[in-house]
């Protein structure tokens, strides 16, 4: 009895291990098959998105084919015009009340004056619903000469079918990413599904705006508007007037080349004219003193053989002393005639 009881604990220890491994093992198999359900259902999303996509191209390869009508195909159109007018100003006011009374709006718009303050030249960039193209370029002739018209249509019906399809097949795997989320058991688990939960609606946030930006150039046509005043009717450059319009045209260019460099150097030649004046007055003063010194003769040497001449034989004592006698002669030798008398 005794050896009964003491092998009890260790039988409970025993079964209590055993059915703390069962239930790991079957949380991890659980687990395992959360995470392979959600992988499966992105992979599932992404081929459904691909295969849309594909559908799609090919679908848009038949079209011409298939007689697929001009209601269903998306068009991106863009216009172009440029209208000379009397005043742009006015012109201009025209334009953007046309193209509000036909629901559309302004982009952009530019305008310049002359020198007396005249306006000359506008530019507008207008959107305007695709159906109310036509009509707005037609009544640009109503507020002047259209003098160059443009207008290009580009088709993105296969880009928007791709952008729809793709879009579905990632709403459709959100949302069957956010019912894995509800059922996970652990923070494991539900962290995972989180991570590709984001990954899945940035994406799709991404191809939502392409997708509206598409479409709103679908639904919006562009139209540039250029207004000019008439301009001056200009001459071919040929024969004798082409030909003094062409030189005349060359020396204006010229005279305002030469114009634009005096301008820029003037602020340059206005700071160095200071040191450059007192330079030169140091270099004037140098050659100027060079000069002087140049012109000025130089004092002659005393000449030896000069020097000998001035003294007879004997030196300078002798001539000195002969001198002296010279000087003192005896009154009978300076009067010869009163000696012999």
């Amino acid at each position: 009895m005794r050896r009964e009881l003491e092998w009890a604990p260790a039988l409970v220890l025993a079964l209590f291990t055993l059915s703390s491994c069962g239930s790991a093992e079957n949380g991890a198999t659980e687990s395992a098959q959360i995470e392979d359900g959600a992988a499966a259902e992105v992979i599932e999303a992404d081929d459904a998105a691909e295969d849309a996509q594909g559908e799609t191209s090919q679908e848009d390869s038949r079209a011409p084919d298939g007689g697929e009508s001009d209601t269903d195909r998306q068009v991106v159109t863009t216009a172009a015009a440029v209208v000379e007018v009397d005043d742009t100003r006015e012109a201009s006011q025209s334009v953007l009340d046309q193209v509000a009374g036909v629901g559309g709006h302004v982009e952009a718009r530019e305008e310049s004056t002359d020198d007396d303050g005249r306006p000359t030249y506008a530019h507008l960039t207008v959107r305007v619903p695709a159906e109310e193209l036509n009509e707005v370029i037609d009544n640009l002739a109503n507020f002047g000469d259209v003098t160059e018209l443009s207008e290009s249509a580009r088709d993105v019906t296969g880009t928007v079918r791709g952008l729809d399809a793709r879009i579905q097949a990632l709403e459709t795997s959100v949302e069957r990413l956010l019912e894995i989320m509800s059922e996970a058991d652990t923070a494991e688990e539900l962290l995972q599904v989180e991570t590709t939960l984001s990954e899945r609606q940035a994406e799709l946030e991404s191809l939502q705006a392409q997708r509206n930006a598409l479409g709103d150039q679908v639904a919006l046509s562009t139209l540039h508007v250029t207004l000019s005043t008439e301009p001056v009717t200009e001459v071919q450059a040929d024969g004798f007037v082409g030909g003094l319009q062409t030189g005349w045209n060359a020396l204006v260019e010229f005279v305002n080349a030469v114009l634009v460099v005096t301008g820029a150097a003037l602020p340059w030649l206005a700071v160095l004219a200071v040191p450059g004046g007192i330079a030169t007055v140091l270099i004037r003063r140098r050659v100027s003193h060079r000069r002087r010194a140049a012109q000025s003769p130089p004092e002659p040497a005393e000449d030896p053989v000069d020097r000998a001449s001035e003294y007879p034989e004997g030196g300078p004592a002798n001539h000195s002393g002969h001198t002296a006698t010279q000087g003192h002669r005896h009154p009978e030798e300076e009067h010869p005639k009163a000696r012999e008398s």
